[in-house]
């Protein structure tokens, strides 16, 4: 029976000219070697909390372009939009919406709501909210 520390596969060897070309010096192979398994899984763990904090955040970042209707992206002064959602909106949805401009109403139907005077940062920050479908120009 081998003792714990002494397996080589573990250790970081003397490096070789295919290593060295390749960028792992013998420092590099150590550091890689101090993670291990257990720092692997906390490295994995810290990761996921991380998206489950800010991944709503960053999908809507990730994909607010393509919410915003083209003639809106480059707007330069407040404008009025239809906000639609793929849902129906409950009251904090409604009180969401409305801290990016004027809430003057529905347009047609639940879903679909109206807000004047959106200013540009406005758009901007109401197309990274991920559970709006798109933002339409009010005609």
């Amino acid at each position: 029976m081998e003792e714990k520390g002494s397996d080589p596969s573990r250790l970081p060897s003397r490096s070789t000219p295919a290593s060295e070309a390749r960028g792992l010096t013998p420092f590099a192979l150590s550091r890689l070697a101090v993670l291990g398994p257990e720092g692997r899984k906390i490295a994995l763990g810290i990761l996921l909390i991380v998206l489950v904090l800010f991944g709503q955040q960053l999908y809507g970042r990730a994909t607010a372009s393509a919410r915003l209707d083209p003639a809106l992206r480059h707007a330069t002064g407040p404008r009025n939009v239809i906000v639609v959602l793929d849902f129906m909106p409950d009251r904090f949805h409604n009180e969401r919406i409305s801290e990016y401009g004027v809430f003057s109403g529905r347009d047609g139907a639940l879903n679909r709501i109206r807000l004047r005077n959106v200013s540009p940062a406005s758009l901007a920050r109401l197309a990274a909210v991920p559970w709006v479908a798109r933002i339409e120009p009010l005609q």
